[in-house]
């Protein structure tokens, strides 16, 4: 018999729905061919953006008369708020044959979760953040100036992410904001992890394909893979079978995780 302890501290964390979960699996993949389809998914967006963002920049920037900086914000606002968002639902549409409303369901936007919100969110955030200290403070830094070296990835002060992700007009920015925050956790978390259920650690292997499909800023993104073991968007999803968790979590990585750190460890 489970121990009374690890018996609340689940009922705590875990949201019980057998009827949700029977829905999802009867659309997640079921083949090996399948899962390897979907896994292909998750870093056919990050080589396409690599592409155009590194050895095609300066050709496309050429082309449309656009500066660097605004190209690549058009490129990875277009991919986060059309690709992320559109390809789930027309493939829940037409793939699955689900209706919207339905669709809505699978990626998780029609279970509010108030407790997942207002109490284990803020546990798992502060349990994360404290975590992953020592990884920001001692393994981080060497990790990230290593990748940087690597000429292919190198960010150059070219790169969008030194000339400002928020340094555009606040129309495009809400677009890049949308694409960035909910189009990503639809795609991913919303979408691809349910349609991997059936691979075991499904949440650790979408949670490490995430971060790598962020090539177009390695020496950031592939630098957190280690920490990719404790990043609980992929748990949030799972444990609490709603959306909404992991959206806030990723807004609070974004916008507040990074000045936390900086503040307590200097990274």
């Amino acid at each position: 018999m489970r121990n009374p302890t690890i018996r609340k501290l689940s009922s705590f964390f875990h949201k019980s729905d057998p009827e949700y979960e029977a829905f999802l699996r009867k659309h997640e993949a079921k083949s090996r061919g399948q899962i390897l389809w979907y896994l292909s998914l998750a870093v056919f967006p990050g080589v396409l953006m690599y592409v155009l963002i590194y050895p095609l920049r300066e050709t496309l920037a050429s082309w449309t008369g656009l500066s660097s900086h605004y190209l690549q914000f058009a490129i990875l606002a277009l991919m986060a708020s059309g690709w992320h968002i559109l390809f789930p639902l027309l493939m829940l549409r037409y793939k699955d044959r689900l209706s919207f409303r339905d669709s809505l369901r699978y990626l998780g936007f029609t279970r509010p979760d108030a407790k997942g919100l207002l109490l284990v969110l803020p546990v798992i955030t502060v349990l994360f953040t404290a975590l992953s200290l020592p990884y920001m403070k001692y393994v981080f830094p060497p990790l990230n100036e290593w990748l940087d070296g690597i000429p292919a990835l190198h960010m150059g002060e070219w790169h969008i992410y030194n000339q400002g992700y928020y340094d555009f007009p606040w129309p495009l920015l809400v677009i890049g904001l949308i694409g960035n925050f909910i189009g990503e956790e639809i795609y991913f978390r919303g979408y691809l992890l349910r349609k991997v259920g059936a691979l075991r650690y499904d949440w650790l292997v979408i949670s490490v394909l995430f971060q790598f499909y962020h090539m177009w800023q390695a020496p950031m993104n592939w630098a957190f893979i280690p920490l990719a073991l404790i990043i609980p968007c992929e748990i949030l999803i799972k444990l609490r079978k709603n959306i909404y968790v992991a959206i806030i979590f990723h807004l609070f990585i974004n916008m507040l995780w990074g000045a936390i750190t900086l503040y307590l460890v200097g990274v």
